[in-house]
């Protein structure tokens, strides 16, 4: 259970993580010690996964995000392992998730453009334990943000 100065540390490392505890102590008026033992115990439970940079996709030439939905016409144990390996070693695909509903996988990728989202497509295609439903180009973003809520 987090209470509310845990909940105060997490929206505040969401929004930058790279404050130092002297910071974040000064923020929330209180000394070093307990925040710095906070977070400890924070990234031990497992709350804070980690600290990464967010990459702007578009300064890195990998601006193009496209959906792709995947079906799997023959639904085993097996299968499901296997895709979801190898969706593990495919560098374009920044998301995946296993769904309930009309299609089993929808994969968010970042390509340079559409030539490029081309040949993903084709080397999708010699996976036979898949088929690629449909795709949804994404225009702009309207919401992007890593922080969940927390209070």
């Amino acid at each position: 259970m987090l209470d509310t100065t845990d909940q105060q540390i997490l929206q505040f490392l969401q929004k930058n993580a790279k404050l130092t505890i002297k910071e974040l102590a000064e923020m929330l008026n209180l000394t070093t010690s307990p925040i710095f033992e906070r977070i400890k115990r924070l990234e031990k439970e497992g709350v804070i996964a980690g600290y990464v940079a967010l990459v702007n996709p578009e300064k890195t030439g990998r601006g193009q995000i496209v959906f792709c939905n995947v079906s799997m016409p023959i639904y085993t144990h097996e299968n499901i392992d296997a895709f979801e390996q190898i969706v593990q070693s495919l560098p374009e695909v920044v998301e995946c998730y296993h769904l309930a509903g009309t299609v089993d996988y929808q994969l968010k990728i970042h390509v340079k453009d559409i030539k490029e989202y081309d040949g993903f497509l084709r080397r999708m295609a010699e996976i036979p334990i898949v088929k690629v439903q449909s795709s949804t180009v994404v225009l702009h973003h309207v919401k992007y943000t890593t922080a969940i809520p927390v209070d």
